[in-house]
């Protein structure tokens, strides 16, 4: 079964990040929201050939959408990345003899614009493999 993406899914999983969204009838954020939902849908549509998106990957799509529109809204320089919130709820959790650590500490991780890269890249699924839904055309 496939389904289309939804406006109101994306604006909840970003507001749900602690991204404030315009309400403004000229803000720019309706149509970045709008743009992106295009483009990821484009992208898996050219991946699986299906004419709409999985729904067992829908998830995956709303992070997708909600990636790009990160993505944009900092290139355009409407994002302040020092806002958003990284910190972790543990840096190290041990349950018996079990003990794991987060890499909290890693240079690439340790500005807000390093934790906010590796974020976008999280939320993107670069390394998603869509070939379980790919369809033949023939």
């Amino acid at each position: 079964m496939s389904v289309k993406l939804k406006v109101v899914d994306v604006k909840n999983r970003i507001e749900a990040l602690g991204v404030t969204l315009s309400s403004a009838p000229n803000s720019s954020d309706i149509y970045v929201i709008d743009f992106a939902i295009e483009k990821v849908t484009n992208y898996i549509n050219n991946q699986t050939n299906l004419s709409s998106i999985p729904r067992e990957s829908y998830n995956h799509a709303v992070d997708m959408v909600v990636g790009e529109y990160l993505a944009t809204k900092k290139a355009m320089g409407q994002l302040d990345v020092e806002t958003i919130d990284f910190t972790m709820v543990a840096k190290k959790v041990q349950d018996g003899d079990t003990n794991v650590e987060f890499a909290v500490n890693s240079d690439a991780t340790n500005t807000p614009e390093g934790q906010f890269n590796a974020f976008l890249a999280y939320l993107r699924h670069g390394n998603l493999n869509w070939s379980k839904y790919r369809v033949l055309i023939w």
